[in-house]
């Protein structure tokens, strides 16, 4: 099953670049605007949510701060070409973002960044599962009723 990712970003170029390179392997859903990726969010969570830090809007890490609450399973990756080295390690510590990526980022870095997203996501995914009394990849039964 293809990890799902909710990459938003104002620059449009870098959206398409990204579904171009990554769209194969990840099922991936891109919004420019805070009103498209929370409605993408809203009518599908997804595993992984990438987001610029400036954006016309909003803050990235505003936005990741409101999906850590809504998502809290989902890992959160801040993209940002100018970041406050102190901003982004209280981000980190606050659990709101779990990676950070300079831009502009390569092929590489982003390929590096999303193994490693999607292990952690799975890794959490299966964490709350077994916290839930529930095996990895066993089914909730429902009750028989009479």
């Amino acid at each position: 099953m293809k990890r799902s990712i909710l990459y938003l970003d104002d620059e449009v170029e870098c959206l398409e670049i990204f579904k171009e390179m990554f769209g194969d392997e990840y099922d991936i859903r891109t919004a420019s605007n805070l009103n498209a990726a929370r409605a993408a969010l809203a009518e599908a969570p997804a595993d992984i949510v990438i987001s610029d830090q400036r954006m016309p809007d909003i803050e990235g890490t505003e936005f990741l701060r409101e999906v850590a609450e809504k998502y809290p399973l989902s890992y959160r990756v801040m993209l940002t070409g100018s970041a406050v080295v102190g901003d982004v390690v209280r981000e980190i510590s606050e659990g709101v973002v779990n990676l950070f990526v300079s831009k502009p980022w390569t092929e590489q870095s982003m390929r590096q960044m999303l193994e490693r997203a999607s292990a952690s996501f799975e890794l959490r995914s299966k964490v709350h599962m077994m916290r839930q009394g529930r095996a990895p990849n066993e089914k909730k039964e429902v009750p028989e009723q009479s």
